[in-house]
């Protein structure tokens, strides 16, 4: 039986520094480290939305997809899922302070 690594991953001293590294590893190299989250479905997904790339960026963007074991289509939800999460943030907490 295989034991989890306990390894920790290193600091970074910029976001480049992380994503040039991450780039080249996979959380599965950290098991150890970190913990995995229940995710709760989302609702139906019944919208469809097309975007045009060109061959170089979709070649790209199915590489990382692969690299994280999911399709590519699922990668770009959940990325534009966390950077609308990222935009909304400020506004949500712009009115908090407004209200409270």
């Amino acid at each position: 039986m295989k034991r989890a690594n306990k390894r920790k991953p290193p600091r970074f001293g910029s976001v480049e520094e992380e994503a040039k590294f991450w780039q080249l590893h996979s959380p599965l190299e950290y098991r150890g480290v970190f913990r995995e989250e229940p995710v709760e479905p989302s609702a139906r997904l019944d919208t469809l939305l097309v975007v045009r790339f060109d061959r170089d960026t979709t070649a790209m963007l199915r590489k990382v997809a692969r690299a994280k074991g999911i399709g590519a289509t699922t990668l770009l939800r959940l990325w534009t899922i966390e950077r609308l999460t990222e935009e909304v943030a400020p506004a949500r907490k712009l009115s908090t302070r407004r209200t409270g």
